[in-house]
């Protein structure tokens, strides 16, 4: 047994699909088969049923749970051992989605990685409540996204207070609010109550993400029920289908920039609910049960400054 044998274990049994799992692990069918068959003979037990497809056995399940707490001590000891190495040499493990990586990281990196050049960093790009959740298993090191309220059990930094904007094109503004049109482009700056605009159709982020959850509780609490025009899985989709004028779209201020640059003349409100302004709590975290080494500080501080000196 060995801890190359207990990873390939631990991503099969993701996927319970052994032609998928070899092409991402770049490794042969043969040579994962291989590494599980050496697993089963250590242990004399049967870890996958076969037929009619690939599953866990009982003892499979058993083995999942004991290797990947393994494999996060032995995340957590290379880190460890990267403090007291001469060439730095480690992971980080950040838990940040595309779009939020896009607009910081070069803000970020230069000055990270001219302190550490030998530390590798892994982003994870996924929606905030599945890479939180994946801090707690200890498979990140750091969680960046949206959170509203402090966890005991995290240590947590505020980077952004991301205000949360309706977008509408002139086109759709002067045909359903003719009469209004020039009393609402005004309020691109002061801001805007969602009642005001709850003729507009929209285009909306389809599924549970903390930016939808927020936009519902808006329209549930103002009594309006939404003209929805489209719903799609992805912001890209969204973004590129609102130059059509079919709706308004919804987006957090970090992403304003890239709506502005596809459409220069959007028409973009701060969103507003009894005069107080939406928003979204960016945080980045770490677990309070995890000691954290020097270059991950580092990352932690040059992102910090990242935020308040440019991003903001």
């Amino acid at each position: 047994m060995n801890l190359i044998s207990l990873y390939y274990f631990t991503e099969l049994a993701k996927e319970l699909h052994v032609t998928n799992t070899s092409q991402r692990l770049y490794i042969s069918q043969q040579n994962l088969t291989q590494h599980i068959q050496r697993l089963e003979q250590h242990y004399g037990v049967l870890l996958f049923v076969r037929k009619p497809k690939l599953a866990l056995t009982y003892a499979g399940e058993q083995l999942l749970i004991a290797a990947n707490k393994i494999l996060a001590e032995e995340t957590e000891l290379i880190n460890r051992l990267s403090n007291i190495s001469k060439t730095g040499a480690g992971r980080l493990r950040v838990g940040i989605p595309s779009y939020r990586a896009n607009i910081c990281l070069p803000y970020i990196l230069p000055g990270f990685y001219g302190k550490w050049p030998n530390i590798k960093i892994q982003i994870v790009d996924k929606s905030s409540d599945k890479t939180e959740q994946m801090l707690f298993d200890n498979e990140l090191d750091l969680f960046i996204g949206i959170k509203y309220k402090d966890d005991p059990r995290l240590n947590t930094f505020t980077l952004l207070n991301d205000r949360i904007y309706v977008a509408a094109s002139d086109e759709l503004l002067k045909k359903y609010y003719k009469e209004d049109f020039d009393k609402l482009k005004e309020k691109v700056n002061t801001g805007i109550d969602i009642k005001e605009i709850d003729k507009l159709p929209f285009l909306l982020q389809k599924g549970t993400s903390r930016l939808r959850n927020t936009i519902d509780s808006c329209f549930k609490n103002s009594n309006i029920q939404p003209n929805i025009f489209l719903e799609a899985s992805t912001t890209e989709l969204l973004f590129s289908l609102f130059s059509f004028n079919y709706g308004a779209i919804f987006c957090t201020q970090m992403r304003l920039n890239n709506l502005k640059s596809l459409n220069p003349n959007v028409n973009a409100f701060p969103i507003k609910v009894n005069n107080e302004f939406i928003k979204h709590r960016l945080i980045l975290a770490y677990h309070k049960e995890y000691e954290p080494p020097q270059y991950m500080l580092d990352f932690i501080d040059i992102t910090k400054k990242a935020f308040k000196e440019v991003i903001q």
